[in-house]
């Protein structure tokens, strides 16, 4: 009989952004229980493209508090957080 495969847990996590020249970009990692435990996943620019990626991979989506106040105030995000986002 086969072995069990043991689910792995892993989800992307949005990270802030850090000002250099150009419009501002969020940096989206895959984090997984499995090595490699953290990945560059993409960059995105609004949650909206954040939450495409997610569904894409079918992770879990979870934005970094400051990468959210950041991409509320660049009027890329809604004030509130859709269903199905976390905010850490």
């Amino acid at each position: 009989m086969p072995a069990k495969q043991q689910s792995t847990t892993s989800y992307l996590q949005v990270m802030p952004f850090y000002a250099n020249a150009g419009a501002p970009h969020w940096n989206v990692f895959q984090v997984s229980e499995q090595s490699p435990r953290i990945t560059l996943a993409g960059t995105v620019t609004t949650c909206d493209q954040a939450q495409r990626m997610a569904a894409n991979n079918r992770r879990p989506l979870r934005i970094a508090q400051q990468a959210w106040q950041q991409m509320i105030a660049a009027g890329v995000a809604p004030n509130g957080a859709p269903e199905g986002l976390t905010i850490t």
